[in-house]
């Protein structure tokens, strides 16, 4: 018993390390002992063991930093995580939370396509999007989330090859105004479709970021304009927000998400 509360004591230690140097970057010995609090002879033993274990390593400057191991484990953990693995759970919850109906896409061409699809048994079904529908890059939320993160240069090319299809009165169909509403919403954090690929729908939208910072993905909530008001639809980009962070950080991305303004 008290050899396994040793360890238990031991691998509690090698976490707060490992946290601790992720967060400042290379320390020393010295620093490790002044800012964990930990004896320094046990503290010299954990780390000589988690350089042997390639957890860690020391540099030129004899600084401790973090092993490429855990960079391998954390890849080979993420590659055989299937993406629907990350997304289910987000998804389900912000649907419990907001009682709508929530998407994930891709970009797959000139087009978006759903490749998930959650109701809430709160709203009502829906046969008019479906996994595998494709949709308007310039005419939804969730076109738009996945079009605005991208590179200026690769914004541009995208918007000159798209058919800027009338499907309403508010369907965006000058390529100047696309490129305005592509970099307002990017600088507010968030998308949206005002009944601009169909009359009496309205979409919210963000983007999902992968380990390397990329937007392959986007979630939205989907309603109708009675739903979404001046007064609700910060309550629901909250809820928003957090289902795209969770699905965000799950697929590996631990940099900065975007600020949400409304």
């Amino acid at each position: 018993m008290a050899a396994q509360n040793k360890g238990c004591i031991s691998l509690i230690r090698a976490d707060r390390v490992l946290t601790h140097i992720g967060h400042t970057g290379p320390v020393s010995f010295t620093q490790l002992v002044r800012d964990l609090e930990l004896p320094k002879s046990s503290l010299l033993n954990l780390l000589d063991v988690m350089v042997e274990c390639g957890l860690l390593f020391k540099n030129a400057n004899r600084q401790y930093q973090l092993g490429i191991k855990l960079y391998e484990l954390g890849c080979l953990s993420l590659h055989r995580r299937s993406l629907f693995e990350v997304t289910k759970r987000p998804m389900q919850e912000l649907v419990m939370q907001s009682g709508l109906i929530c998407h994930l896409g891709t970009l797959e061409d000139r087009h978006a396509i759903y490749i998930d699809k959650v109701e809430s048994p709160k709203s009502t079904p829906t046969d008019k999007s479906w996994v595998g529908k494709e949709l308007s890059l310039h005419s939804t939320g969730l076109g738009k989330a996945l079009l605005a993160w991208r590179p200026e240069e690769e914004i541009r090319r995208y918007v000159d090859r798209l058919e800027l299809v009338t499907y309403t009165p508010r369907t965006i169909t000058e390529r100047s105004a696309l490129l305005e509403e592509l970099a307002l919403t990017r600088q507010r954090g968030w998308a949206i479709d005002a009944e601009e690929s169909a009359p009496q729908a309205v979409c919210l939208s963000m983007p999902v970021f992968d380990l390397a910072g990329r937007v392959n993905y986007a979630v939205s909530l989907s309603a109708n304009p009675s739903v979404y008001t001046r007064e609700t639809i910060p309550t629901y980009l909250r809820m928003l927000e957090s289902c795209s962070t969770a699905i965000s950080r799950g697929l590996g991305w631990s940099g900065p998400m975007p600020v949400v303004n409304v």
